[in-house]
């Protein structure tokens, strides 16, 4: 585990632009996950509590034990155009790519678009926006922490268990490597303000419908390992999902079922959307750098949680044959 860090410092000009708006829309990536609905939730309700429109505006599908970060918020039809607003952030993304509506990549030339986001990005992907970038972050969720604290809002507590909700659910309940002394103290401060951890731990691990568990067995029945026990692969097909009456957001965590077996650097998930699309989702011990190993597909992420789409797949299956043919190197 990390024990220590040195946070990015917060750009002035995102502070200014978050200080000044009025009419703020707030965007997270496509099949949004528990760090990108809980750190739009606390954006959402602290602006909202401060006399601001915050309105939220999601792609995909995503988990039903995560829906309750929707309540009381104003959750909108993706707009057509955001001229309504005054300003838009993205969260727990820095591409408009990822929110898989055609026509927004070129939103970025637009000055009214602040970005927050913890996963490493290319100095060229950097275009017309007011960036928050800290790869040395958790989460989203501790960046807005800071961020919020920063502009000395009030948080209402519903907001502050987002947060903690968003760290947690990205540093597998503060036992990974990304967990470092900012974080602790992020959760410290959190906690102190009144927010139950047993609560968010319920809502993230003791509060999934009976779907998941009857996914989670059709998905272990598929586990193969590899590479002298070391790459653990399991599938997940549309039949897969229709039996159970799940959607895909329901594997968010089945990748980690993989990591927990003795013996095992990489985990594999391989999904397929039943559109014509496979994903494949990481997850590795040290000293495998899934990153990598996702970089050669067009992928990325963390270097211990990455995941990239094979477009180079029709079927699960192909793509397990590709990802063998190059995993060697990595384990």
């Amino acid at each position: 585990m990390t024990c220590r860090s040195t946070p990015a410092v917060i750009p002035p000009l995102v502070l200014d632009f978050l200080e000044r708006a009025r009419q703020i829309l707030i965007l997270t990536h496509n099949n949004p996950d528990g760090d990108a609905l809980g750190s739009a939730r606390a954006l959402a309700l602290t602006l909202a509590a401060s006399g601001r429109r915050a309105d939220l505006a999601l792609t995909g599908t995503w988990t039903q034990a995560l829906s309750f970060l929707l309540a009381d918020l104003s959750v909108i039809d993706f707009p057509d155009d955001f001229s309504a607003y005054d300003l838009v952030t993205l969260l727990d993304c820095h591409s408009l790519g990822r929110l898989e509506k055609i026509g927004l990549q070129t939103f970025s030339a637009d000055s009214s678009l602040v970005v927050i986001d913890h996963h490493p990005l290319k100095e060229a992907e950097k275009t017309g926006a007011a960036w928050f970038l800290d790869p040395t972050a958790s989460s989203t969720g501790e960046m807005v922490w800071r961020l919020l604290s920063a502009m000395n809002l009030n948080r209402p507590l519903a907001a502050e268990e987002a947060l903690l909700l968003a760290m947690a659910s990205d540093t597998g309940f503060f036992s990974q490597n990304n967990t470092t002394t900012t974080t602790f103290k992020a959760a410290a401060d959190l906690v102190e303000r009144g927010v139950s951890l047993e609560a968010v731990h319920r809502h993230l691990r003791g509060n999934w419908p009976l779907k998941y568990f009857k996914l989670m067995g059709r998905t272990l029945d598929s586990l193969k390992l590899y590479c002298g026990n070391r790459l653990a692969v399991m599938t997940v097909t549309p039949d897969d999902l229709r039996a159970v009456g799940a959607v895909m957001a329901d594997t968010e965590n089945l990748v980690e079922i993989g990591r927990g077996l003795a013996g095992v650097t990489l985990s594999v998930l391989v999904k397929d959307n039943g559109l014509g699309g496979i994903r494949v989702s990481l997850r590795s011990r040290e000293p495998v750098n899934a990153a990598n190993l996702a970089a050669l597909f067009g992928g990325g992420g963390h270097r211990q949680a990455s995941a990239y789409n094979d477009s180079q797949a029709a079927t699960v299956e192909e793509a397990v044959d590709n990802l063998l043919a190059r995993v060697d190197n990595f384990l």
